[in-house]
């Protein structure tokens, strides 16, 4: 197996699709509450990992709001392969979502998003810390 297909230390993703997880910059998370009607949202990363995801949270009202119903989550990201759209890759990714509005990597967060990307006046309101599951990759 090449290097870059292996999982990196014993996690859900390999180093191949994190790197193109944190190329691609944006994902769909999908949320379902108590009511059984699935959400899906597209969000932008602030960090990632070979298990986790972390998303800020901004303006996520219904997802939150089914996250704290019932914290799993499906992530889906597409890689788009610009010559060929058959060739795209599609990562499927299962996730337990956790929220968290203090702590070290929710003030990491914040200060990044709020200096770096976020238009002024926006704040974050806390972060979705998203521990994967389970990825299947669709190839074509």
């Amino acid at each position: 197996m090449e290097k870059n297909k292996r999982k990196v230390g014993g996690g859900i993703l390999t180093q191949e699709q994190l790197n193109d997880i944190q190329k691609i910059g944006v994902c769909h998370i999908v949320t379902c509450g108590k009511d059984s009607q699935p959400h899906a949202t597209i969000v932008e990363p602030s960090k990632y990992d070979c298990n986790e995801i972390v998303i800020p949270i901004v303006q996520m009202v219904e997802s939150i709001k089914n996250i704290e119903e019932n914290n799993k989550i499906f992530i889906h990201v597409t890689k788009v392969n610009e010559e060929y759209y058959g060739d795209s890759v599609q990562y499927k990714i299962n996730a337990i979502a956790t929220i968290e509005r203090k702590g070290k990597l929710f003030e990491e967060v914040k200060h990044f998003e709020e200096t770096e990307r976020l238009p002024e006046g926006w704040t974050v309101k806390g972060i979705v810390r998203a521990k994967l599951t389970k990825c299947i990759q669709v190839d074509g």
